[in-house]
């Protein structure tokens, strides 16, 4: 596999899952349980990626502090955001243009992506594992928000559109990962991934495990979250630990 091969893949895999998650969407209605063993699945596969991929290449950087600094603003970036989410958000029961929704998905998607533009700049293998793992995540985000929208009211335009500009958004996310991790290197590079990784984190215990656990939940739901977990687990190892 060429230099360039990992590149496009992680650059393609995200988006096209956006894309699919999008379309899907007018064929098939996950139910509320549904919803609820996926978003488990999904918490297990970027708590994963987090906990075998990120987590030992910023605990063995030789720029340890910006690791820390690059973590320390990430947890207080997504913080706020997620206070200027809930701020825009309708309260519950009321009808609202779901910008608060919108504004956090779209942010979700342009870390996911810098962090996969990021990783691939670490090494290819790093590159494909992290994008394996936010591919899985951004279709299902993207299939719930577009379900969210339609229950809504939302018209297929305007549903269209959104999954053109969240597909956009996570290549660009890629590009600039990859770009800026590029030419920066060393530390700044390091501060990036920490960045990012702070960001997932907050992905997994304050959006997904929070509204995985405000719909229904069967008692087996949870083992779907080591199920994740362990998938990236054996794909570190098959693509060369």
């Amino acid at each position: 596999m060429t230099d360039a091969m990992p590149f496009l893949i992680c650059l393609i895999l995200p988006s096209a899952a956006v894309l699919g998650g999008g379309t899907l969407v007018r064929l098939w209605q996950p139910g509320a349980g549904t919803l609820t063993a996926i978003q488990h699945f999904t918490a297990g596969l970027v708590l994963g990626a987090v906990a075998v991929e990120l987590c030992p290449e910023l605990v063995n950087s030789p720029y340890f502090a910006s690791a820390v600094v690059g973590f320390v603003l990430g947890s207080g970036f997504m913080l706020v955001i997620g206070q200027v989410t809930k701020a825009a958000e309708p309260p519950t029961g009321q009808t609202g243009s779901g910008m608060g929704l919108l504004f956090a998905v779209a942010v979700d998607l342009l870390v996911d992506g810098l962090l996969v533009g990021t990783a691939i700049t670490v090494g290819g293998k790093q590159g494909i594992l992290i994008a394996i793992a936010l591919t899985i995540e951004a279709f299902f985000l993207s299939l719930s928000t577009c379900e969210t929208l339609r229950g809504r009211k939302a018209g297929f335009r305007k549903i269209f559109l959104t999954v053109l500009i969240l597909a956009a958004l996570v290549a660009a996310g890629v590009l600039a990962g990859d770009f800026f991790s590029s030419q920066l290197g060393g530390g700044p590079r390091t501060a990036t991934l920490a960045f990012a990784t702070a960001a997932l984190l907050y992905l997994v215990m304050e959006e997904l495990i929070v509204e995985a656990h405000q719909r229904q939940d069967r008692p087996m739901t949870p083992v779907l979250f080591f199920a994740g977990f362990l998938l990236i687990f054996i794909l570190q190892h098959v693509l060369g630990g």
